[in-house]
Parts: C-alpha cells; sequence; structure tokens
C-alpha cells in the first residue's frame, strides 16, 4: 500500500510539474511543432521518337519551399529569408499569399542553384518553416527541334485547379500545349505522400516521419512517337533563318514523321516557370515563334491546288486528259480583266497532263471558267481540305474553300462575277488551307483515294501495358480513273522533261509531286512544293512551304529531295537549303 501511495505521488508531482509549472514552455512547443503532407511529385513520362531517342524526359531539382500558414506569421523568418535568397520580403509573400492558410510547402525558388541551397540548409535553426524539396522537373533533350510538336509545360492556374482539385494542387505543372497537353493524362503520373515534422530550433531543418508511412508516385505513361529525331532536325536545319513549316507523313499510317515550323522555341524555357523577359520576347516577336504553321496557319495554296483543280474537272466530266484548250500565250483575257501565266512567253497548246507538269496558269483559268463556287466549294468539302485533320494536337484550325454562298454573303447575291473563278483554279484568292490539310488530301491521291487522320502519336506503355493509337481512315469521294490521272501528272513534274519539280529528283526512286508559287499581298511570293515517293509504292508524303522565297521548283523541291533522301538513306553531299 505505502509502496503504491509514492508511486501515485512521483506521478502526481511530474502531471503538476507538466502541466502547470511547465505549461507554458510545453503548450508553446505543441503548437509550434507541426507535422506536414509533403507530395511526392510523380516524374512527368518520357516521350521518345520512333527509335527511342528521348525527346522529353525529367531531371532532378531542388526547390526551396516554404509553410505558408506558419512562415507568414514570423516576420522575423522571412527577413532572414529575404536576405539569404536576395529576394525582397514583399516578393516572398506575394508568392505565399495564394495558399496563406496552408501547411503544404509552396516553393519561393524553383530549380535552385547551390549557393542558395547551400545558404538555406546551413540557416535552418532560424528558418523552423523552411525546407527544401526534391522533386523532377521537365526537361527536352529534343530542344527547339520539337518545340511546336512537343509543346511545353506551365504552373497550374487557379481555373484549372479549380476544374481538377483532385488531379492539381497549387505549384503543380501540367501540360500547357502540343502533346505535352493533348496527353496530360497520359504524361503526368500519380503523386506519392510523404510527412515531415517541423521542429522550430532543431538546427537541422524538417524531419521525415515514419507515421504515417510514406507511399511512392504512381508511374506516367511513356509516350512513344512515329516522329524521326533525325528527320526532324534536318527539317529544321532545312527551314534555318525562314519562316515556314515542313511536313512528312508515313501514308500506309497517318503518322506523323515530320512537323517542323520556323521560327521555333525551347520548351525548356518554361520547364520551371518562364522569365517575364523571355515571355515578352516570345510574344512580341513579330515572327510569332509560339504559332505552329503546319496546323494553325492557313495560307493559299498556290498551283499545288491545280491537282485538286484538276481533280474537280475531270470527276464532272468537263475536262478529258486528251482535250487542248485554248494556248497560253503568257495570258488570258477573261470580260475586261487580263490574267497572266507565271511564264511570259507561254506554254502553247498542251493538254492536261502537260498543263500540271508545266504548271500552266492559263490552261487553269480556263477550268476555272468551266467550273462554278458550288462545285468548288462541294468538292473542297468533301475532300476535307476546309476541315479539321483531327490530327492529336490542340489547336489546329481549319482552311477555307469559298462556295457560292460565301460570295454572297462577302459582296452580296449575285454581286460577284466568275472572274473569281479563275484565281481560285489556280490556289489564289479567297482560298486558305493549312499546310497538315493539303497534305492530308495529297497522301489520299497517293493512296488509291484514301488516307488516316494524321497521329504525332503511336502509342502508350506503362508497367507492361500498351496503348496503340490509330487514326481512322478517311475517304475520298473521287474515281480511280481520275486519281491515276493525278498521280502520273504529279510524275511527270518531277520526273518529266521540263518538269517544274525536277529539282525533287532521287537516284533509283521515282517521286510525284506538284510546285507552288503562291502571292503574298504582303510581300515576296510563298514557295511550296508536294510530293510523295516511292511511286509505285508510296510510303511517305512530304509538304514544304517557305514564306516569302519565291519560286516552289527553286526553294521548296530541293528541301524535299533533302528530307527523302534522309528517310531513304541515300547519301550525297550538299549544302543545306536555307542553313
Amino acid at each position: 500500500m505505502g509502496a503504491a501511495l509514492v508511486v501515485f505521488m512521483v506521478l502526481a508531482v511530474a502531471a503538476f510539474r507538466l502541466q502547470v509549472i511547465k505549461y507554458s514552455k510545453y503548450r508553446s512547443l505543441a503548437r509550434d511543432n507541426y507535422v506536414v503532407y509533403v507530395p511526392i511529385k510523380a516524374p512527368r513520362g518520357d516521350i521518345v521518337d520512333r527509335n527511342g531517342r528521348v525527346i522529353a524526359g525529367c531531371r532532378q531539382s531542388f526547390s526551396i519551399c516554404a509553410v505558408p500558414r506558419s512562415i507568414l506569421r514570423n516576420e522575423r523568418e522571412i527577413a532572414i529569408l529575404s536576405r539569404i535568397l536576395e529576394l525582397e520580403e514583399d516578393d516572398i509573400r506575394e508568392i505565399l499569399q495564394p495558399t496563406a492558410s496552408s501547411y503544404r510547402p509552396t516553393a519561393i525558388v524553383r530549380d535552385a542553384d547551390f549557393a542558395a541551397l547551400s545558404a538555406v540548409q546551413e540557416s535552418f535553426a532560424e528558418l523552423p518553416d523552411v525546407m527544401v524539396i526534391a522533386e523532377p522537373v521537365r526537361s527536352y533533350p529534343g530542344g527547339e527541334y520539337f518545340g511546336h510538336m512537343i509543346g511545353y509545360v506551365g504552373e497550374a492556374t487557379r481555373e484549372e485547379i479549380k476544374r481538377s482539385p483532385a488531379a492539381y494542387a497549387s505549384g503543380d505543372f501540367l501540360g500547357k500545349a502540343g502533346i505535352e497537353k493533348q496527353y496530360e493524362a497520359y504524361l503526368k503520373g500519380k503523386a506519392g505522400r510523404r510527412y515531415v515534422k517541423f521542429t522550430p530550433g532543431g538546427g537541422s531543418g524538417p524531419v521525415e516521419v515514419d507515421d504515417p508511412p510514406r507511399k511512392s508516385p504512381t508511374p506516367a505513361w511513356r509516350l512513344h512517337l512515329h516522329a524521326d529525331a533525325a528527320l526532324q532536325e534536318l527539317a529544321h536545319r532545312l527551314l534555318k533563318g525562314r519562316r515556314g513549316c515542313i511536313l512528312a507523313i508515313d501514308i500506309h499510317t497517318g503518322g506523323i514523321l515530320v512537323m517542323a515550323s520556323s521560327p521555333t522555341f525551347d520548351p525548356d524555357l518554361f520547364a520551371v516557370g518562364i522569365s517575364p523577359d523571355d515571355w515578352k520576347s516570345i510574344i512580341g516577336s513579330e515572327a510569332k515563334p509560339l504559332i505552329n504553321r503546319a496546323i494553325q496557319s492557313a495560307y493559299p495554296p498556290g498551283s499545288t491546288f491545280k491537282i485538286a483543280t484538276a481533280g474537280m474537272a475531270l470527276e464532272e466530266g468537263v475536262i478529258t486528259p486528251r482535250i487542248r484548250l485554248e494556248p497560253c500565250r503568257g495570258a488570258y483575257r477573261f470580260g475586261n480583266r487580263t490574267f497572266r501565266c507565271w511564264k511570259e512567253a507561254g506554254h502553247g497548246a498542251v493538254g492536261l497532263v502537260e498543263a500540271i507538269k508545266v504548271s500552266c496558269d492559263v490552261y487553269f483559268y480556263q477550268l476555272g471558267e468551266r467550273l462554278s463556287p458550288d462545285i468548288f466549294g462541294s468538292y473542297g468539302a468533301g475532300w476535307k481540305l476546309d476541315k479539321r485533320t483531327g490530327v492529336d494536337l490542340p489547336g489546329e484550325i481549319t482552311g477555307l474553300v469559298p462556295d457560292g454562298a460565301y460570295y454572297d454573303s462577302a459582296y452580296g447575291k449575285g454581286k460577284w462575277t466568275r472572274g473569281i473563278m479563275l484565281n481560285l483554279a489556280i490556289g489564289q484568292g479567297e482560298i486558305l488551307v493549312t499546310p497538315l490539310e493539303l497534305l492530308c488530301f495529297f497522301c489520299g491521291v497517293a493512296n488509291d483515294g484514301k488516307y488516316y487522320v494524321p497521329r504525332c502519336v503511336d502509342r502508350a506503355e506503362t508497367d507492361g501495358a500498351v496503348q496503340r493509337f490509330r487514326g481512322d481512315p478517311v475517304v475520298l469521294d473521287i474515281s480511280q480513273a481520275t486519281l491515276e490521272i493525278l498521280k502520273n501528272s504529279m510524275l511527270g513534274v518531277v520526273e518529266g522533261d521540263n518538269g517544274t519539280g525536277h529539282a525533287a529528283r532521287l537516284p533509283g526512286i521515282r517521286v510525284a509531286g506538284k510546285t507552288g508559287t503562291t502571292q503574298n499581298p504582303h510581300g515576296d511570293d510563298h514557295a511550296s512544293f508536294v510530293c510523295f515517293a516511292p511511286f509505285d509504292n508510296p510510303e511517305v508524303a512530304v509538304y514544304v512551304l517557305v514564306e516569302n522565297a519565291g519560286h516552289g521548283s527553286t526553294e521548296a523541291a530541293p528541301a524535299a529531295r533533302r528530307l527523302l533522301m534522309e528517310y531513304f538513306g541515300i547519301a550525297e553531299p550538299e549544302e543545306v537549303v536555307g542553313g
């Protein structure tokens, strides 16, 4: 009994000491010690080219973070952190204010350098609400060559967090453009978690606790592109210093082998949050480097569209390959207006195949006379030349193939003349198409009237699971007889004598193509060239557009040739066009 009484008295004294004498001290410690949830961010999924070369990956980074709810009440701690990081105190408060009530660490400095990290580590005793967090940061080994196709990431906005609160929190990054945005659900992975205890005056900074236990992040998917990095890099070198785009598509699958738009940008600038100066430089540039000219710019197609015009005329029965129209003498008179051919001396009397081979404007003016805006618009719509292709990229725009209703709306019913058809027939006037829309049509011509919805991503893989992405087939309403005439005419453009596309010839492989020179009211003509090869069993289709460059035959066709040589593994020393 006496022993029990002694034990009771000892416990009572101890309790009195803890609860009364030391109450203030332990109350303060209990209040200031806290455990917070710290997410373990999952690395974004790798994006690799068709050969496994990493185009977008992740690297390890260290961010200097603080617990907003605690540090915002500690002016002294903010002052110390301000001095160490050489940041204004108000700037630190501004960064933390959006999450002021949160115990979740918020990054003050992302991707901190060694000097800043060392200074914080040495001052942990004075920074009880600060910690350094290791986290993966997006990196782009593919660099600016893949800027438009891959896109970039950026910090989640309040609106994006509000839309998906379970997926994103302040400080998280997500895809903002390109494949990064389109395939965000595959690339983001799922964050894990750990719990960290903050102890004022601990001297060594926050300490991870085992209860609750750590949970590892769920890996993201790995995306495999159709693109070939070597071809993509070559395309950008061919466009160096110029504005334009180059596309290459696998005719059998719709897989995009090349999508180069120039000027481009470096997606690494966005990886940890772009600086105000870099952002101003990009959006203030007259060249608009963020615009993907392959899918976000529409151009008059110029003479490349003569293939479509010829197809319309053949399908409507207003022409046959053997019929010769009025000879070309360098110009054509329609009403009180003269429409000129690109060749001042003229081409003489030519049939359809020869007219395509030498790109005779006068011949096509006469085809335009025999067509109507409604016929023109109907075929354009049926051949998907005025519709988005459905490529797996955000931001695609659509072109315009005008019809009678369009002109009635623009000029008033019946207040336009049939002279508009002469311009439309040679791909000028109000007609606009994106490079990808136009190339898809030519894939259909090459592939007996069928092409596939173009796709950048071939498949996604994770933990042994594979998901493949296939573009649906699109069938053009065009007869085989017409297709054969168009294909053989395009063969003559490259392989025939006096063909305007002879600069695209390859040793041992027959190429079919069509040159284009598009009048530009804002400057020099645009040069373009579209082709497919091999002619007998087409594998690849290529489109080259160079703004303000002049003639497609001299500026675009040689670039297409270089790309085809790389694709087919044909070696030949040659200077890079535009390099």
